[in-house]
């Protein structure tokens, strides 16, 4: 338990979270950047033409998104020390955060619709798998 106070996990955590929040801007400013702003644009502050984001609480989120990617996956390092698990483990961990923030919203937001649903499901198991390879190596590093 100590290694998750350590100067390893505090650097993996911290290049994790700088490697997240630069995915996670590729994604939403260049890759979904459309289907984001058709299906949630009526909830958004927009400017020019482009959505207003709160950069403090986006950068906030997913930061402590990164930091639980990184403490799961090490603790499953810890049990078995191979790619596949980090990779698995990431995945179904980015699923399940995804999942419980699209499904809640889906749950009660007006006009918040299955198919954005089901892309950012994706999307969020798709930065768990990323972070799995990551985190697995930055391991390796530090």
């Amino acid at each position: 338990m100590n290694y998750f106070f350590s100067a390893a996990f505090i650097k993996i955590s911290l290049v994790s979270a700088a490697i997240f929040i630069i995915l996670d801007l590729l994604w939403l400013a260049v890759v979904a950047n459309k289907i984001y702003f058709n299906s949630l644009g009526y909830l958004a502050e927009i400017k020019d033409g482009k959505i207003v984001f709160n950069l403090k609480a986006g950068i906030t989120v997913q930061v402590i998104i990164a930091v639980g990617l990184v403490f799961f996956i090490s603790m499953a390092l810890q049990l078995n020390n191979t790619l596949i698990t980090s990779m698995t483990v990431g995945a179904i961990s980015g699923f399940v955060l995804y999942a419980t923030y699209d499904m809640t919203n889906l749950s009660f937001i007006k006009g918040y619709t299955l198919y954005i649903t089901l892309i950012d499901m994706a999307w969020g198991t798709a930065q768990g798998f990323f972070a799995g390879i990551y985190v697995y190596f930055l391991t390796k590093f530090f």
